[in-house]
C-alpha cells in the first residue's frame, strides 16, 4: 500500500506528495542531461520511491527518510552525482535553516493588522519556518495548500539563496508579494497589501509638522492608513471608485467605524425623574454625554433646545453666563495643524422672540463666545430662524459681528429640518453623508451636455447607494455604546431604537454654481431661466438618489447642505487635473462652493433659501460667510426679508426657484 502521509522535521503531517520527488530530483539534475532525460528520470524515480514506501511500515514516514530513499534509488540506479547533488542541497538548506531568522521591523497599528508571516513577538527572533508563510497564504489570503506550499517554496529558496542571515518581515512581504504577481495571484495580492504610509511620505509630514503638536501628524497618519482600508475592504467597487475618481466624496473615511452626526434633545436630558435645578448642573450632564459622544461620532454630535431648558430654570443672566463658560472650558478643544475638532460640539438652539427667558440665553451664548473667539474651537453655536421671530434682524446683527470676531456660530435658516445640516433633528443618528460633484459631472459631460448630465448624475447616485449600503453595516455595528443610556436610541447597533430614533444617511452638493456657469455661461442669480434649471438639477438628484436607494433597501437618503470640511477643495482638485476648463471655472476659487450659498454681495438669498428648502433641508449660513460680510446691518436686513417672504410662498419655477 502507497504511502499516504509524511511527517514533517517539526512534527507536522501532511499528505505525501509524488510530484515533490519529481522536483527535486529537477533541481538536483539541472546540470546533468536534457529536460526530456531528467524528466522521465525523476518520474521513474519517484515511482520508486512511491512504492519503496508503501513496502515499509511506517504508516506516515518521515521526511528525511523518504529524501534518503530518493538518493538511495538514485545511487543505485548509476546516478551518483544528481544523488550527491541532492545531499549537497538538502544539508545546505538544514544549515541555512539554523541560520536565518526573522527580525520582525516595527509595524504601525494596520501594519500588524494586514502581516502576511506571523511573528509573536513585535521585536523577537524565531527559527526559520516555511510553515508560516503557508499558514498565512492559505488563511489570509485564502490561497489553496499547493499553490502556497509552492510559493513559500520559492520564497525560502529566494531567502536562502541571498545568504541572509536575518529578514524583516517587511521584506518578507515583498518576496511574497512578487511570487504571487507572477503566480497571477492579483485577488490574493490585495488581500496581504499592508495599508500605511510610504518613509518618504512619512518623513515629508514630520518635516511639514515641525514645531507643531504631534497630534496633528499622527492623526493624519492613522487616517491614511484607515482610509485605504475603508476604500479597499468597506466599499471597494463603483463607490470607492467614484469617491477616487471625485465625481463624489465620501466624508469620514479616515474613521470608518464612526457614525457621522447625532445629537440629544437637551429637556429629556435635564429633565426627567431627577431634572437639573441649576444652569451648572444641566450643563454638567451635557459636558457627560458630548464626551461620551466623542467615541463614536465623527463630523459633530449635537445637544438641541439648551436655550428652552436653561430658560426654564428661571436662573439670573449671570448664573447662566457662568454655566456656558463652564460648558466651554469643559468641551472647547483648539487643534494644532489646523485640524478640524471630530467630532464638533454642535448647539442647536431656537432664536426666538426679542425680551424672552429663551432670547436672553442665545444673547449670553454669542456673547461668550465672542470673547473667547478661536479658543472656543470645537464649540459651534447653531442658531435657528424661521423668519417671525421679534427682533430677529437685531440678533443676526450681533451674531455677524460675533462671527467676525471668531467665533463659531452658524444660522440655520428656513422651516426645513435637516439631520446632517446644523439643524439637527435628535431623533434621528446620521450613519454617513458624502457630496456630490455636480461641477465635476458637469466638466466630465461637456459644455451643454444637459442629457449627459443627466446620465452622469443617475451613475453617480448609483455608485453613491452603493458605498453607502456597503459601509452602513460596518457603521451600524461599531456604534454601539451601551454606556450612552436610552438617550442615543438607534445608537445601540439597529437601524431604529425602541423609541423610533431612526439611522439615516446624509448627502450634499458640490459645485452647483460652477455647474450651471459651465452648461449655460450664467449663473442662477444672473438669469431666471438659469435658475429654472437649478431647481431641475436638484430634483434630479433627489429623484436619482431616492431611486438608487430603493434599489438597495437604504430608505431614504437627505439631501441638505452638509458639513464638507475640505471636501469641496479635493473635488475641485481633482477635477483640475481630469478637465483643462476647471482652472479657469474654478476662478479665485480655493474649491467648489457647497451647497446652496450665495455671493458676497447677497445676490437673491430668496433664491438660495427656496433652493434648500427644494432639498428638504435648511439654508446654512456657515461662519467664514457671516465673518466675511462687510456691512453685518445689510446681511441681517437680507437674511430677514428672504425669510419673511419665503415662508409664505411655494417653490414654483416661476418664481426664480
Amino acid at each position: 500500500m502507497a504511502a499516504r502521509w509524511v511527517k514533517k522535521r517539526d512534527g507536522r503531517i501532511e499528505p505525501y506528495d509524488e510530484a515533490r520527488i519529481v522536483r527535486a530530483v529537477l533541481r538536483a539534475g539541472r546540470r546533468y542531461g536534457t529536460a526530456e532525460e531528467l524528466e522521465r528520470l525523476a518520474r521513474e524515480i519517484a515511482r520508486a520511491v512511491t512504492l519503496f514506501l508503501g513496502r515499509r511500515p511506517e504508516r506516515a514516514p518521515e521526511t528525511a527518510a523518504v529524501a534518503q530513499a530518493m538518493e538511495e534509488a538514485l545511487d543505485e540506479t548509476g546516478h551518483g552525482p544528481i544523488a550527491a547533488a541532492a545531499r549537497d542541497w538538502r544539508d545546505w538548506r538544514r544549515r541555512r535553516q539554523a541560520e536565518v531568522r526573522v527580525r520582525e521591523a516595527t509595524p504601525g497599528p494596520a501594519d500588524r493588522a494586514a502581516t502576511p508571516v506571523e511573528v509573536l513577538s513585535r521585536t523577537g527572533a524565531r527559527p526559520w519556518t516555511k510553515q508560516r508563510i503557508v499558514q498565512a497564504l492559505t488563511q489570509q489570503a485564502e490561497l489553496e495548500r499547493e499553490a502556497a506550499e509552492d510559493v513559500a517554496r520559492a520564497v525560502e529558496e529566494r531567502v536562502f539563496a541571498a545568504g541572509l542571515n536575518q529578514i524583516s518581515t517587511t521584506l518578507l512581504r515583498e518576496l511574497i508579494d512578487a511570487e504571487l504577481f507572477e503566480r497571477g495571484f492579483s485577488a490574493q495580492l490585495g488581500r496581504l497589501e499592508v495599508l500605511g504610509l510610504p518613509k518618504p511620505d512619512l518623513e515629508g509630514l514630520a518635516f511639514m509638522g515641525q514645531g507643531r503638536a504631534p497630534l496633528g501628524l499622527e492623526d493624519k497618519v492613522v487616517r491614511a492608513a484607515l482610509e485605504r482600508y475603508a476604500l479597499d475592504d468597506l466599499i471597494a467597487g463603483k463607490g470607492a471608485q467614484a469617491h477616487l475618481r471625485g465625481d463624489l466624496h465620501l466624508l469620514g473615511l479616515g474613521r470608518p467605524f464612526r457614525r457621522a452626526a447625532g445629537a440629544v434633545d437637551a429637556a429629556a436630558l435635564c429633565g426627567g425623574e431627577a431634572p437639573a435645578r441649576t444652569p451648572l448642573e444641566a450643563v454638567r450632564r451635557v459636558i457627560g454625554v458630548l464626551r461620551r459622544a466623542a467615541t463614536s461620532h465623527e463630523l459633530m454630535f449635537g445637544v438641541v433646545g439648551l436655550e428652552a431648558a436653561l430658560a426654564g430654570l428661571g436662573a439670573p443672566d449671570d448664573d447662566v453666563a457662568l454655566a456656558l463658560e463652564v460648558l466651554l472650558d469643559a468641551v472647547a478643544s483648539p487643534c494644532p495643524d489646523d485640524l478640524p475638532p471630530s467630532p464638533e460640539a454642535t448647539l442647536v438652539v431656537e432664536a426666538g422672540d426679542a425680551g424672552t427667558p429663551a432670547r436672553r440665553v442665545v444673547e449670553r451664548f454669542g456673547e461668550v463666545l465672542q470673547r473667547r473667539g478661536p479658543e472656543g474651537a470645537g464649540v459651534r453655536l447653531v442658531v435657528r430662524a424661521r423668519g417671525g421671530e421679534v427682533g430677529l434682524e437685531g440678533l443676526l446683527r450681533e451674531l455677524t459681528r460675533a462671527a467676525a470676531a471668531g467665533a463659531a456660530i452658524d444660522l440655520a435658516l428656513g422651516e426645513g429640518e435637516g439631520v446632517a445640516s446644523r439643524g439637527m433633528l435628535p431623533d434621528v443618528t446620521v450613519v454617513q453623508v458624502a457630496l456630490l460633484n455636480l461641477a465635476g459631472l458637469a466638466l466630465a459631460a461637456g459644455r451643454g451636455e444637459r442629457g449627459r448630465l443627466s446620465a452622469g448624475i443617475e451613475r453617480a447616485a448609483a455608485a453613491l447607494a452603493d458605498a453607502f449600503h456597503l459601509r452602513r453595516r460596518h457603521a451600524l455595528a461599531q456604534g454601539a455604546r451601551p454606556a450612552l443610556g436610552a438617550l442615543f436610541g438607534a445608537e445601540q447597533g439597529a437601524d431604529a431604537g425602541a423609541d423610533g430614533r431612526a439611522a439615516v444617511d446624509a448627502l450634499g452638493v458640490a459645485g452647483l454654481d460652477d455647474a450651471l456657469r459651465y452648461l449655460t455661461g450664467e449663473g442662477p442669480t444672473e438669469n431666471p431661466r438659469v435658475a429654472d434649471l437649478a431647481h431641475e438639477l436638484l430634483c434630479e438628484v433627489r429623484a436619482a438618489v431616492d431611486a438608487a436607494a430603493a434599489r438597495l433597501g437604504l430608505g431614504r437618503i437627505h439631501v441638505e447642505d452638509v458639513p464638507e470640511r475640505d471636501a469641496g477643495i479635493r473635488l475641485a482638485a481633482l477635477d483640475v487635473d481630469r478637465f483643462p476648463e476647471a482652472r479657469e471655472l474654478l476662478g479665485e476659487a480655493s474649491g467648489w462652493a457647497t451647497g446652496a450659498t450665495f455671493d458676497e454681495a447677497l445676490a437673491d438669498v430668496r433664491l438660495r433659501l427656496r433652493l434648500a428648502r427644494k432639498r428638504g433641508g435648511l439654508l446654512v449660513v456657515t461662519r467664514p460667510v457671516l465673518a466675511a460680510a462687510a456691512e453685518p446691518d445689510l446681511l441681517a436686513a437680507a437674511l430677514v426679508e428672504a425669510l419673511l417672504r419665503a415662508g409664505t410662498g411655494r417653490i414654483d419655477k416661476g418664481e426664480g426657484a
